[in-house]
């Protein structure tokens, strides 16, 4: 659609299908899971184990995956990108289920510790760290550290390789319904970026409208006001600029949020005033306490599409918290932080896995939300 969806229009799509609930998928086989799964070396290995993975994910009802796609492996391995794209998105028609592909991303370290993905064999991961690596956008001098992180549309020259990166992302994807929504820009802001991404941002929407691709197009909301990682928890009604831009220019409205049952009931009700169905593409935090437990049964209710964030514990070491709240009262760093199963597809607790099958299985359609 070549303009922004009406709220009849969206309305229409969200309730005329079955209820989204997904799982943010790192394959975890390596640390950048994405990559691994479609770059050419060692492809067989990475598909064989990620092959499992949804499979299981099938079993426990979920119907869509989130999903980065690795620009660097476009970048330099075009044909081995496309082909194992769209092997995967055989795999998932297969199980009729779908991805939300995300294409940018603002949660990024500062340009002195940056250093470009690279292709090939990947790195093993440093021993109890969130993402396998020490080198994290959670680090302190990141969140409210004041320095700011690096990402590669800060890059001018580049702007003409982003484009035909949309571009072609449009023309083969652009109808297929196995693509249920575009996530054009993750955590707009991040690490400490304030609006520096918010004109690229602006331009992918327009290049993707320009397209004229037939699903929803979003950019979520997550907090970027916040002034440390518990006033976001606390007080997640409060919106910057930055985000009020998001949600003009996106289709459905999506939001991250990791806290806790309370206050994620006052942010459902503070988002319905913009009238379009909601998104919820990253939570469950167990030292935040948004959990499988408490939480999925709430979107479900309320009719609220989710993506809770990991599955199979791996190289990427989600289990571990980030390392910016370890110091802070309160946060067992005892529990699992993401993640459901272990890397044998044992549940980190079945508790978590009936939950999950009972409000998956069988599908259902979303109730309306209302409009307040």
């Amino acid at each position: 659609m070549k303009r922004r969806w009406t709220e009849d229009e969206i309305w229409d799509w969200y309730t005329g299908r079955d209820w989204i609930t997904g799982m943010n998928w790192i394959p975890s086989g390596a640390i950048h899971g994405a990559l691994w799964l479609l770059q050419e070396h060692e492809h067989d290995v990475a598909w064989r184990d990620a092959a499992r993975e949804i499979a299981l994910a099938h079993g426990y009802g979920i119907n869509s995956v989130r999903f980065y796609l690795p620009f660097e492996v476009w970048q330099h391995e075009p044909d081995a990108f496309f082909a194992h794209l769209d092997q995967l998105l055989d795999l998932l028609g297969s199980y009729g289920m779908t991805m939300m592909p995300v294409l940018f991303n603002d949660c990024s370290v500062p340009r002195h510790r940056w250093s470009p993905a690279r292709l090939g064999p990947q790195p093993e991961p440093e021993p109890g760290y969130f993402g396998g690596s020490s080198e994290s956008p959670f680090d302190d001098d990141v969140q409210g550290g004041g320095i700011v992180g690096y990402v590669l549309t800060d890059e001018p020259e580049l702007e003409p390789t982003f484009r035909r990166w949309v571009d072609e992302l449009a023309a083969r994807y652009g109808q297929d319904e196995r693509i249920v929504v575009w996530n054009v820009w993750n955590e707009i802001g991040n690490s400490t970026r304030g609006d520096r991404s918010l004109p690229m941002m602006e331009k992918v929407f327009a290049w993707l409208r320009e397209a004229d691709v037939s699903q929803p197009l979003t950019a979520e909301i997550w907090g970027v006001g916040a002034a440390d990682a518990y006033e976001w928890l606390l007080d997640p009604c409060r919106l910057q600029p930055v985000e009020e831009r998001a949600i003009e220019l996106s289709d459905i409205v999506s939001f991250h949020y990791y806290g806790d049952y309370s206050h994620a009931k006052d942010l459902v009700r503070f988002l319905e005033r913009y009238g379009r169905p909601l998104l919820n593409t990253e939570w469950m935090h167990r030292p935040y306490r948004s959990t499988i437990e408490t939480h999925l049964p709430l979107w479900k209710r309320e009719g609220v599409g989710s993506y809770f964030f990991g599955f199979v514990n791996g190289k990427a070491q989600f289990n571990h918290v980030w390392e910016f709240i370890k110091p802070l009262p309160g946060i067992d760093t005892r529990l699992w932080m993401h993640d459901v199963v272990h890397s044998d597809f044992t549940p980190y607790d079945p508790d978590e896995i009936e939950v999950l099958r009972a409000c998956n299985l069988p599908p259902s359609r979303p109730v309306r939300q209302v409009r307040r």
